[in-house]
């Protein structure tokens, strides 16, 4: 179990060094984040994960994501301030949506027949305009 988690939160460093690179986050926020995705992760992965479990880490990346997207967009005034060009996009731009949709993809599996976070799961991507609604279909079959 330990090894699972530690490998998804390896697979967040980069994420994680652009946020300080970028100047989004301090050394100490990412701590704070590392720290609570580790808890979450712990939370998925034990016998019977809850779908409040589940709920808990989207709102948790969800807000994340908000707090990144400010936090951009401060430091993007501040680069045109200075008569620096606009910022580009990077990986760590994506990432977090990226995250929401695993989760996601991991609750409705769990949950096959939870109609309400089917739902959930689609308003999300409707909402980020992600691709994703179109690969629902192949989700189907938890339906049958």
């Amino acid at each position: 179990m330990a090894d699972v988690v530690q490998y998804r939160l390896e697979r967040m460093v980069n994420e994680l060094d652009d946020f300080e690179r970028r100047g989004l986050f301090t050394r100490r926020e990412i701590a704070e984040i590392v720290k609570q995705r580790r808890k979450y992760e712990y939370r998925l992965k034990r016998p019977s994960p809850l779908k409040q479990d589940y709920l808990a880490y989207i709102e948790y990346e969800t807000q994340l994501d908000l707090l990144r997207r400010l936090r951009k967009k401060s430091v993007a005034r501040e680069l045109k301030a200075k008569g620096n060009m606009k910022m580009k996009q990077y990986h760590s731009d994506f990432a977090g949506i990226t995250k929401i949709i695993e989760i996601f993809l991991l609750a409705v599996t769990s949950f096959k027949g939870d109609i309400d976070l089917w739902f959930r799961y689609l308003e999300f991507c409707r909402l980020k305009r992600n691709g994703r609604m179109k690969k629902v279909k192949s989700f189907s079959f938890f339906f049958k």
